[in-house]
């Protein structure tokens, strides 16, 4: 990636100024936009904020506030970085520069080529390292769902079998009738049954083999959609069913009956993602407990919605909890585990706006419980016979 691909916005009332970082910015091969007022700067803003990735901006703006449009680049691009040039430094923007995430409050005057050139060039190869580490993230994930696929082959001969034999049967069925049928009646009733049969076995696989598709998509450019919780938890939960059968594992799934028909705004294939991975470490942690169980709840609580993982294996030592997330640390034997390292599956929970929290007991077992902001939640009227809201998988 060339860092000369990046692009800044520069928001400076005086021309000069303005005139002179466009032209060292242009000498480095930077894409630059510039805006000389607060209002010109607010439309683009509002019409191309994630276009920019890096916002040089004068607080100090003739006619406007130029926070107001900080707020305004944070509710749009909450990855931007953005450097405030301002003409006096004082506790009060020191302080709301703070909260607002801001990279660096420079005082005027300044020297372009001795400040803000270095500075700028600082950001932006945090900014490139962020987009390479985000692209190697996106490779890692698509790595680890091939090799899921990998493990699910024998959930899929297994699963996809069972309708394969019933319309061959059924096929078998339909071709005696019609031997021995004198009945017309009777044989067009007989015939309609076994063709529902077919259906039926048809629409299983074709479900299958779209799950399958869905799941194993590059993703990178997924966007955001509601997305049933229960759908969420079903699907993950057929990702792993391989494990679940080899380890004998008891699965429940616990969800609250006002939220049967409850939809989470995520990016469905790395929430997915996120669960396959919690519950297939869940799995095996099991492969040694005499008690094998596995437990997916979805909950509200005053603050957050929450989707448990919890399985009565042999828990993680409380040395190890510290470094439970940190990047490539596993517990694993060696050769063993092909899904995402927590780190990443701690990010992409991040990603949802949300916190991936561990409790666990050495000898009793774990939970993983993902916690997200309510707003993510969408609530629907419940439409009367929904599934029940505790199963077993």
């Amino acid at each position: 990636m060339d860092l000369g691909k990046l692009n800044i916005l520069v928001v400076e009332d005086d021309s000069d100024t303005q005139e002179r970082i466009v032209r060292e910015f242009n000498s480095l091969n930077f894409a630059t936009t510039t805006a000389s007022s607060f209002y010109e700067a607010k439309t683009i803003i509002q019409n191309s904020a994630n276009n920019f990735d890096l916002f040089l901006i004068d607080i100090q703006l003739p006619d406007g506030d130029g926070f107001s449009l900080i707020s305004e680049i944070r509710n749009k691009n909450k990855d931007a970085l953005l450097i405030i040039m301002t003409g006096y430094i004082n506790n009060k923007i020191m302080d709301k520069s703070n909260k607002i995430d801001c990279y660096e409050v420079i005082q005027k005057p300044f020297s372009i080529k001795n400040d803000i050139i270095p500075l700028a060039k600082k950001c932006l190869k945090n900014i490139y390292l962020k987009k390479e580490n985000d692209y190697l993230n996106a490779q890692i994930l698509h790595i680890s769902k091939l090799a899921a696929l990998g493990e699910l082959s024998a959930t899929v001969v297994h699963d996809i079998r069972g309708p394969l034999t019933m319309i061959q049967l059924t096929c078998e069925d339909i071709k005696d009738e019609m031997k021995k049928t004198d009945n017309n009646e009777s044989f067009e009733t007989n015939l309609n049954s076994h063709l529902s049969q077919i259906t039926r076995a048809c629409h299983k696989i074709n479900k299958l083999v779209d799950h399958l598709r869905n799941y194993s998509r590059k993703d990178a450019q997924e966007e955001e959609e509601s997305k049933s919780v229960i759908e969420l938890i079903e699907n993950s939960v057929f990702l792993v069913k391989q494990k679940i059968r080899n380890h004998n594992i008891k699965v429940e799934i616990k969800i609250d009956e006002k939220y049967n028909n409850a939809e989470l705004i995520c990016f469905p294939n790395k929430f997915e993602q996120v669960l396959m991975n919690l519950m297939s470490n869940a799995c095996d942690a099991m492969k040694e407990s005499s008690k094998k169980e596995l437990k997916i709840k979805a909950f509200l609580d005053d603050n957050s919605f929450n989707i448990s993982v919890n399985d009565t294996g042999s828990g993680i030592p409380e040395v190890v909890l510290p470094k439970i997330f940190d990047s490539f640390f596993t517990t694993k034997p060696k050769g063993e585990g092909t899904g995402l390292g927590l780190s990443i599956v701690k990010n992409i929970v991040k990603e949802h706006l949300g916190d991936l929290v561990l409790s666990s007991v050495v000898g009793e077992g774990t939970t993983f419980t993902i916690k997200l902001p309510i707003s993510k939640l969408i609530i629907k009227p419940s439409s009367g016979g929904g599934p029940s809201p505790s199963r077993a998988a």
